[in-house]
């Protein structure tokens, strides 16, 4: 028989609790751009659209804001 497990336990988190999360560590950082990353990570690793996301979403966005705050991105504001 296969035990239930949770999303967290699966690798998975809620979207929008991962938004809430960096609103909060990010709070110069305008939401319509977060959401721009948070996407762009997403397509890049699953190339879908869903309202729950990998884990590795959250850290790889962070990483990319991280870098936009220390002002370490290309002028043209493209995401990797």
């Amino acid at each position: 028989m296969v035990e239930p497990f949770t999303f967290e336990e699966a690798g998975y988190i809620l979207y929008a609790d991962m938004l809430d999360r960096l609103r909060t560590q990010f709070p110069s950082v305008p939401s319509w751009r977060l959401d721009q990353i948070v996407s762009a990570e997403h397509d890049a690793i699953t190339g879908g659209v869903l309202r729950i996301v990998p884990a590795e979403v959250e850290a790889g966005a962070v990483e990319m804001l991280n870098r936009e705050v220390q002002g370490d991105l290309e002028e043209d504001g493209e995401v990797a």
